[in-house]
């Protein structure tokens, strides 16, 4: 009986009796925390050495216990002698051992009838201009052609022709300062939801958002989008990743492992998802796109 109660006291066998208390199998865990089946069980063997890493433990630990409704940081400072130290990180070199991405995200090119839109209002400017011009001509020539009486009579009408090229061209000129003012009117913003510190909505978006994430240390950040994973993995000191969310995405979620070393930029713009600067590693973000 006593060798029983030794063995639930440490931290995998409390952990994976409050996984067994909710009904939960090492599958549903995986699914659940997007963490490798394998690592999942070596934590609950307290086979730390089998993680990529000193931090990782820490922080899979903590994901592990919080999705068992356990207090993540009281568990960690409870077992901190039975963890290693986070000082002694070991930094995977390849990604896709530590998390694989299930979903490979790749930019895709401005389609043909993309490029024709942006280049439409100056085609349509250079063809009045072009049928301007064309007027003038065919009036100069029919001056030429006249008789010495009708000479002052064309020349009233290239006046006029002048006046209509200035006028057409003042009209396209408002039209594409009116046309910029709108856009411009438009601008992206990413506001947090009340007064919530980890959810934000995004609107006035790009149709498929560019997102850059990057990181200051070692840092390991998940990525889903419409409750379907885009993209997890770990980045080096100072390394970043850049992936296109798909057009129909309405949802994302952001998951740190080193939340207070990391950055992410949504089309060119900061996305400050720490005003309150928390200093919580392991953090969940939710993003809303309208």
């Amino acid at each position: 009986m006593s060798e029983n109660n030794e063995e639930t006291t440490t931290i995998g066998a409390r952990l994976k009796a409050a996984r067994t208390a909710k009904g939960l199998t090492i599958d549903d865990l995986q699914q659940i925390t997007k963490i490798q089946k394998r690592y999942l069980i070596a934590i609950e063997d307290e086979q730390f050495d089998k993680l990529p890493g000193d931090f990782y433990v820490r922080a899979f630990v903590k994901q592990y216990a919080e999705t068992v409704a356990l207090d993540g940081n009281a568990l960690l400072e409870e077992y901190r002698d039975q963890l290693p130290s986070v000082h002694t990180e070991t930094i995977v070199e390849n990604v896709d051992e530590v998390q694989p991405t299930r979903v490979a995200s790749r930019e895709q090119p401005a389609s043909p009838a993309s490029r024709v839109r942006n280049y439409l209002p100056t085609i349509i400017v250079t063809a009045i201009v072009v049928l301007i011009l064309l007027f003038i001509w065919f009036m100069a020539v029919r001056t030429h052609a006249g008789s010495s009486s009708s000479t002052s009579a064309d020349s009233s009408s290239v006046q006029v022709s002048s006046s209509k090229k200035q006028s057409s061209s003042s009209k396209a000129s408002s039209s594409a300062k009116s046309s910029s003012k709108a856009s411009s009117a438009k601008e992206q913003t990413i506001k947090a939801n009340g007064s919530s510190d980890t959810a934000y909505t995004l609107t006035n978006g790009a149709d498929k958002n560019k997102v850059v994430i990057k990181s200051t240390k070692a840092a390991w950040t998940s990525v889903t989008t419409n409750d379907t994973q885009t993209w997890q993995g770990t980045l080096k000191a100072d390394g970043s990743h850049t992936l296109t969310l798909p057009s129909n995405a309405t949802t994302v979620k952001f998951q740190f492992g080193n939340a207070t070393a990391t950055t992410v930029t949504i089309n060119g713009k900061a996305f400050n998802f720490n005003p309150k600067n928390s200093t919580s590693q392991v953090r969940t973000i939710t993003l809303t796109i309208k």
